[in-house]
């Protein structure tokens, strides 16, 4: 059964305002990490417009603070790129994995790419198959433009108003040091499905055990492939 035509752009809307449920845990997390690269970017040097149009143009969490620190250290910028592309290879097995939820159009999916990150892989991946394949670029667009506009105002609010938040609120750089791993958590535990738990514990103990002796980034893929393992055997027994 088709959908009525007069009915097409309110399912199309509702799609979008879905979308922008789901990036709601995104936008939480994501705006005080924003705020810090903002702060960040003004005290490495640059000018408040450069700042924020990292954040408009390059959009990639991680790869904009090795990009600070590159400045910073005067690296060159042929190294910074090969740096920033390594850093955000990771994309590379994002895209396969929900280029079957979306229509075939390039330049739809060229929209996705751009908005895509790791926070917004997370609901997309697990949400997007439920929605019906006619609204599924729409809703997905929306979700990448909640967390991206709320990465552009956050930039934008520690720009400007950093320092004062800072010298008002001293305990606030702290805080927002825990909002991304806060929202990993949140994003986790929405995505746990019924017999994950087991592999959800023995992967926080594993890397909990690791970054307890001190290998914090061997703690996060040893944590990723105890967890895969640990599932992977449940599913069997």
């Amino acid at each position: 059964l088709q959908t009525p035509p007069s009915h097409a752009p309110a399912l199309a809307t509702r799609a979008r305002i879905d979308g922008l449920k789901s990036c709601l845990p995104v936008m939480i997390g994501y705006f005080p990490v924003a705020v810090t690269f903002g702060i960040a970017g003004v005290a490495a040097g640059l000018s408040p417009l450069q700042v924020v149009l990292i954040s408009v143009l390059v959009y990639a969490g991680a790869s904009q603070f090795l990009l600070l620190a590159s400045i910073k250290a005067g690296t060159p910028w042929l190294w910074v790129v090969a740096l920033c592309s390594l850093l955000n290879a990771r994309h590379l097995l994002y895209g396969p994995l929900l280029s079957r939820f979306l229509p075939a159009a390039l330049h739809g999916r060229l929209k996705v790419a751009f908005l895509l990150t790791n926070e917004v892989f997370a609901p997309a991946f697990h949400r997007l198959q439920s929605v019906d394949p006619g609204r599924r670029q729409g809703w997905m667009i929306a979700l990448g433009l909640g967390a991206w506009l709320t990465w552009i105002a956050g930039t934008a609010v520690g720009v400007y108003a950093g320092d004062g938040l800072e010298r008002h609120y001293p305990m606030l750089s702290q805080v927002m040091r825990f909002a991304l791993p806060a929202l990993f958590m949140a994003l986790v535990c929405q995505s746990a499905k019924r017999g994950m738990g087991l592999p959800i514990v023995a992967a926080v103990a594993g890397a909990g055990v690791i970054a307890a002796l001190g290998h914090t980034s061997l703690a996060i893929l040893a944590g990723a492939v105890i967890g895969c393992a640990a599932y992977r055997q449940r599913r069997a027994a």
